[in-house]
């Protein structure tokens, strides 16, 4: 477990220290605008990508399964139609970015100068979206194989690199969000050369069968194939597209109380997000674990992986709420220097603060689930949750303004574990 989870856990945390770096970058600049502008770009995008991380999740369970069994040429039949199909969903992407973008634009009320802005850093960053597809697959294949240390190479390399560039672009060359958008293109893109070449070293240390062997390729486009992973991937894009939407409506309910609080809560849900990736390591070690176990049908040993890895989450969400309870307002303050910001987002700290011991749940369980590759109960789950959410915004914003929304996205965290908790003995049953 702690072989997958450490390296899972630092991979992860790679990602959100990468926000906050750019909360620092755009938050010592003169004016909110440029945070409030990267804040809701960067949340585009997690609404895009989050929509098809099937392409992530759907792997490792599925890779994790067939490993268990042996099944070699699944295994790189899985690889490559993940790239085919990270490809042709990432080129969409970028052909019709406009309408996109315009859907995006539709839902928003923020002020005329941070939608200029934040349109800048969309027609930048839209360019990198076919390389950071063929990353999920590719790090859902090394994950399902076992091979976390090499997915948190990636990581690293990415998010470092993305760090370094955005300091670049912003300090070295006076840009503000085009530099920060220019900076993840260019690291999403070469890091998908180290992807591939820890792919090709993995299959070619490990398998008798070479990845591009005719075996392979022979029936890589059939239509039967396509249509048993995009069944799985049709119930976790369901899935995720709930939960995606959910996070976005919480940004965009965000701009109706004001830039200020929308730069506040950008902050905190990206402490919030650094706790999500932390924790998740602990979910991706169920998810390989779980799943192999299936694969070999061991009941018992699927048994002993949820409770090791779920006990340990557990300890490291008390972890997390200790840290923020005790650091949460000098992190506050040295990742913006506006004042107002700073005060309003002191104020919402408390639900930073109780959000890891509500969460931790419904993380740990998403991973159990796709290990098994579950997809209709994650559906599911993801449903109920998404309308007790509508219904907590209908009623808990009226009364208690940014604290309901707050407040509503906690009692979602709760629902999705109570609705996967309900249905966990059938994935007992899978190992049978």
């Amino acid at each position: 477990m702690w072989q997958i989870a450490v390296p899972s856990i630092l991979a992860n945390l790679s990602t959100p220290l990468l926000g906050l770096s750019d909360s620092f970058i755009m938050g010592h600049l003169p004016d909110e605008r440029y945070l409030a502008a990267v804040a809701l770009g960067a949340m585009f995008f997690s609404i895009l990508y989050n929509g098809v991380n099937f392409l992530r999740m759907g792997t490792t369970g599925l890779a994790a399964q067939a490993h268990g069994r042996g099944d070699e040429l699944g295994i790189n039949q899985l690889l490559l139609r993940g790239f085919i199909s990270a490809t042709a969903i990432g080129l969409l992407f970028v052909i019709f970015q406009n309408q996109l973008a315009d859907l995006f634009f539709m839902f928003m009320e923020a002020e005329q100068n941070v939608t200029s802005l934040t349109a800048q850093y969309f027609t930048i960053r839209i360019w990198g979206a076919p390389f950071a597809l063929m990353n999920y697959v590719a790090s859902g294949w090394l994950l399902g194989m076992g091979r976390a240390k090499e997915v948190l190479y990636i990581h690293l390399y990415m998010n470092i690199s993305n760090i370094l560039l955005n300091f670049l672009f912003v300090y070295g060359f006076d840009m503000t969000a085009d530099g920060v958008a220019l900076g993840t293109v260019l690291s999403e893109s070469t890091a998908f050369i180290l992807s591939a070449y820890y792919v090709m070293r993995h299959n070619r240390k490990t398998f008798k069968l070479p990845l591009l062997s005719t075996e392979v390729l022979d029936h890589i486009m059939s239509a039967t194939a396509f249509k048993t992973l995009f069944s799985l991937n049709r119930d976790i894009f369901i899935r995720t597209m709930c939960l995606t939407l959910t996070l976005a409506s919480f940004i965009i309910l965000g701009t109706r109380f004001g830039t200020e609080v929308l730069a506040a809560n950008a902050v905190l849900m990206n402490l919030q997000n650094l706790t999500a990736s932390g924790l998740d390591g602990f979910a991706q070690a169920a998810e390989v674990l779980v799943g192999k176990e299936i694969g070999k049908k061991s009941r018992e040993n699927l048994r002993n992986a949820v409770i090791v890895s779920s006990k340990w989450a557990i300890f490291t969400a008390s972890i997390f709420t200790l840290f923020y309870f005790i650091l949460g307002e000098p992190i506050i303050h040295m990742l913006t220097s506006i004042e107002t910001i700073r005060t309003i987002a002191s104020e919402y700290l408390i639900w930073v603060i109780i959000l890891p011991l509500l969460s931790i749940w419904s993380f740990q369980l998403d991973g159990i689930f796709i290990g098994a590759t579950a997809g209709s109960a994650m559906r599911n789950g993801m449903l109920t949750s998404t309308i007790c959410y509508v219904i907590c915004i209908f009623t808990l914003i009226p009364l208690w303004g940014n604290h309901g929304l707050w407040a509503s996205y906690s009692i979602f965290l709760v629902m999705r574990a109570l609705t996967l908790f309900y249905k966990y003995p059938e994935i007992e049953k899978r190992a049978m």
